[in-house]
């Protein structure tokens, strides 16, 4: 099989498909068509054949970025198990850089919470780039640390030279990874080491956060310990460390991550490996969401078979699939959408508005209408805000499907 986007890693176009994915999205979504997930026959890279440009995903980061909301996303630090996983980041990277005069900057910085450790380990010299301009500004104003507002393609010299750069939870997102790193060295100095940190692709089986929740649409390249070095090696890159780590969510459920250290190498004498584990351990997440799916999508129809009309409460990755699949069985069902995130209220999905999470009891009409709640990682939290919506207006409480 001949792949539309060849392997961002080996630039091979031979692959192995292994699943299709679709989903319902935002109007004039970049990924609306969805993907095939596929694995590269010559490096054994597993990663998104999409159809869309790199120009479309800057867009969509730029614009619509959720990393600037301080209560629902990460990278901030102001919520303690963030501020632990970033404490953790800024402590291994003192270990390993003991010169705090050292220039470092973050590139897809978010809000500055990676910075503000740093800086509290006494790093002087420190520097924040991001596409969006409101995670700038708050960089800026709150964190108190230089930001400067620029896509990862439009890095300049002028920027200056630093000795660290710090990809943390970026290069998962990246659709043109050769032309990034191109653009990454255009800052790097000539001595200079990055450090990238990026979910764990093998070990995505161990700890399921919903259904199929690594293959979404912004996480197109599944990254492991031998494709950071392949991708990294290839492009004469030497592997100064290597790591895996656990962290906790704002839920407190695990988050499996890859991390190292790369520096430039020109002499280093570097082969492919092609890695024999990373498929079987991917098909094993895949059979595990798919059981669980199956018996979500089973547990939603029994509860919506005599009704016409139900309500999605938290509008993220897996609700884009359930929409897809509830879409292609019942065509006909009316289905309401409320979120929390003010960046999601306001968009709308296959024509359905998205409305704030507590005008809920507006459109709720007892014996017509069930509420599920689509968001899995932050159900407990969700469930009782409906509950205290209901309880504001004197009303019953709903009936809630909880899928976890």
């Amino acid at each position: 099989m001949i792949a539309n986007r060849p392997c961002p890693i080996c630039y091979n176009s031979e692959i192995n498909f292994i699943k299709e994915f679709n989903f319902l999205l935002y109007e004039n979504h970049p990924i609306s068509k969805g993907y095939k997930l596929v694995q590269c026959c010559s490096c054994s890279f597993i990663y998104a054949d999409v159809f869309v440009t790199q120009k479309d995903l800057d867009l969509y980061y730029s614009n619509i970025s959720k990393y600037e909301d301080k209560q629902l996303s990460t990278g901030g630090g102001y919520e303690y198990y963030d501020k632990k996983r970033l404490e953790g980041v800024a402590n291994y990277l003192d270990n390993f850089f003991p010169d705090k005069n050292i220039k470092i900057a973050d590139i897809g910085c978010a809000i500055g919470g990676l910075l503000e450790q740093l800086k509290e380990k006494g790093f002087k010299n420190l520097l924040g780039i991001d596409p969006s301009m409101s995670c700038v500004e708050i960089t800026k104003n709150e964190k108190r640390i230089d930001c400067i507002h620029s896509s990862l393609f439009e890095l300049d010299e002028a920027f200056g030279k630093f000795d660290l750069l710090v990809i943390s939870h970026v290069w998962e997102h990246i659709l043109d990874l050769e032309n990034a790193i191109k653009s990454l060295q255009k800052i790097l100095a000539p001595n200079g080491a990055i450090y990238i940190e990026c979910p764990n692709a093998m070990n995505y089986k161990n700890t399921i956060h919903a259904p199929y929740q690594e293959f979404n649409t912004e996480h197109i390249n599944h990254f492991y310990e031998r494709g950071f070095v392949n991708y990294f090696g290839i492009r004469n890159y030497e592997c100064l460390d290597l790591g895996t780590k656990v962290f906790k969510m704002t839920s407190g459920d695990d988050y499996h991550a890859v991390f190292g250290i790369f520096k430039k190498n020109e002499e280093l004498n570097f082969k492919l490996e092609f890695d024999k584990n990373i498929l079987n351990s991917i098909l094993e997440y895949i059979s595990q969401s798919e059981e669980w799916h199956q018996n979500i999508l089973y547990k939603i129809f029994k509860e919506i078979n005599n009704l016409n009309k139900i309500a999605f409460y938290g509008i993220g990755q897996y609700a884009f699939k359930l929409l897809f699949e509830i879409k292609k069985i019942k065509p006909d069902l009316e289905v309401l959408l409320f979120d929390n995130n003010i960046l999601n209220v306001g968009k709308k999905i296959n024509n359905s508005l998205i409305l704030k999470g507590s005008q809920i009891p507006n459109y709720f009409i007892e014996d017509e209408t069930k509420i599920v709640i689509t968001s899995l990682i932050h159900q407990s939290t969700i469930k009782n805000d409906i509950n205290n919506h209901f309880l504001q207006k004197k009303m019953k409480l709903p009936v809630i499907i909880e899928l976890k």
